[in-house]
């Protein structure tokens, strides 16, 4: 029994010890192993390059990149194309004076040269769609009408108001167109109505093409 005992003691004091961290067999192991995991710990990555060693940063040219004028580049603008002219001609306006007192005030298109139209030659015409509106026109010789010359005010619904044309001369009547450049003059009888009958006025334009 007494050998059992001291087996047993002896056990309990091993444990014990261990629990303690051990004898000085395994304190000096220890204490090798720790200077082993220090000295590891000490030693440079493989990986990772050392302090004095630099890394050159390499520069990647932008081939994208688009060429930008300077300030001092100038850009020709090239001008606007000229606008078209309006349909029938251009022009600027008119004045229709009659001795009674009465003033007629036009804007107009014009054609001042020779054209046909309507199976007749018209050497240059002046039109306003004004209210009220405007008709000069001198014919040429070729055609259905030859040489007469009108001059017409009509209102809104396309009635005549006062009428001048060489179809008057037959009762009295007179009339003269000449182009002067862009200007045309006119003077004449005019009859109110566009009444034959009627008593005549004495009246001049003048339109400015």
């Amino acid at each position: 029994m007494h050998s059992l005992s001291a087996i047993l003691t002896s056990a309990a004091l091993a444990l014990t010890l261990a629990a303690c961290g051990g004898g000085d067999d395994d304190a000096d192991a220890g204490a090798d192993d720790t200077q082993t995991a220090e000295a590891v710990a000490d030693e440079p990555d493989a990986d990772e390059p050392a302090e004095d060693e630099s890394v050159e940063d390499e520069s990647v040219e932008d081939d994208t990149t688009e060429d930008v004028p300077t300030e001092d580049e100038s850009v020709e603008e090239e001008p606007p194309a000229d606008e078209p002219a309006a349909a029938g001609g251009s022009g600027k306006g008119a004045v229709l004076t009659l001795a009674n007192g009465e003033t007629f005030e036009f804007s107009v298109l014009c054609s001042l040269e020779p054209q046909m139209a309507a199976g007749s030659e018209i050497l240059f015409t002046a039109t306003s769609y004004d209210t009220p509106g405007l008709d000069i026109t001198q014919f040429g010789d070729e055609g259905t009408v030859t040489d007469i010359a009108t001059i017409s005010v009509f209102d809104g619904n396309y009635e005549t108001l006062w009428d001048a044309g060489s179809f008057y001369e037959a009762v009295g009547g007179t009339i003269e167109l000449s182009l002067e450049g862009s200007t045309i003059r006119g003077s004449g009888s005019f009859y109110p109505g566009g009444d034959i009958a009627a008593t005549p006025v004495d009246g001049e334009v003048v339109a400015e093409c």
